[in-house]
């Protein structure tokens, strides 16, 4: 499998606004960056070719070549604004491992979306949590944002998500109460996904329920706990037995 992804950079921050997961339909099946654009060249093709969407947290990924351990703006990237090759490693190879065994996503194109397209680990602290929430509070205004808007968030409202499912896997910490406009922002990413027909799946903590983890938005993401990451993994690797994947619990 193969991953690719657009980086973009604005007041020394890195973001990744576009990715998307090749699924090879075996060991020796691999494209370029000419063979991907040429699959979502037009609207049409990317009906064809994109079969899913995950919906993750952030993106914490690295171009191929580049060090993994070191910020991208001090290793001399020069690639932004270009689709490339990244690493398919951390939480991207729990998700390899899960559809490497379903016929029907081999040859497609998964896209991979994110709720903060900030790359960088540890976004979820108080201090840039209350950012983006006052970001998302000025959305839909003409009052400038921290983020600039178009690079940093998803149009949560005009969204409409590629191929016949999308899996939801950005976690277990969205906070209503602290954070009113990240919940927001979220929710109406999830309702419209629904609202669309979209095969929605996720994985969800049992003990919580299935009602529980939809009305707090928390879908389990493998890299969210040391201690469960063995049991969300297998969970994920449930789900995409089946195609669409189906939502599957974790204990």
């Amino acid at each position: 499998m193969q991953y690719f992804g657009v980086f973009k950079t604005k007041y020394e921050e890195v973001f990744l606004t576009e990715s998307y997961l090749y699924i090879s339909c075996d060991k020796d099946d691999e494209i370029t960056v000419k063979d991907l654009k040429e699959k979502i060249k037009t609207n049409k093709l990317k009906k064809k070719n994109i079969i899913g969407t995950i919906f993750l947290y952030n993106p914490i990924v690295s171009p191929v070549g580049y060090d993994s351990n070191k910020f991208l703006l001090e290793q001399e990237f020069d690639k932004f604004d270009e689709m490339i090759e990244l690493k398919i490693e951390t939480y991207m190879t729990v998700f390899k491992n899960a559809m490497s065994k379903t016929d029907e996503i081999k040859g497609k194109l998964i896209q991979i979306r994110n709720l903060f397209n900030l790359n960088e680990k540890n976004i979820d602290s108080s201090q840039l949590l209350m950012k983006f929430n006052d970001d998302l509070e000025k959305y839909n205004s003409l009052q400038n944002t921290e983020f600039d808007r178009d690079i940093m968030y998803l149009d949560a409202q005009n969204l409409i998500p590629s191929g016949k499912f999308v899996f939801f896997s950005w976690g277990e910490k969205i906070n209503a109460k602290e954070f009113i406009y990240i919940d927001d922002y979220a929710r109406l990413i999830y309702e419209n996904c629904k609202k669309l027909g979209k095969k929605i799946a996720f994985v969800y903590k049992e003990e919580k329920s299935l009602e529980g983890a939809e009305q707090l938005l928390q879908f389990a993401t493998p890299m969210q706990n040391i201690k469960t990451k063995n049991s969300i993994t297998s969970a994920i690797n449930e789900s995409f037995k089946e195609f669409p994947p189906k939502i599957s619990p974790y204990k």
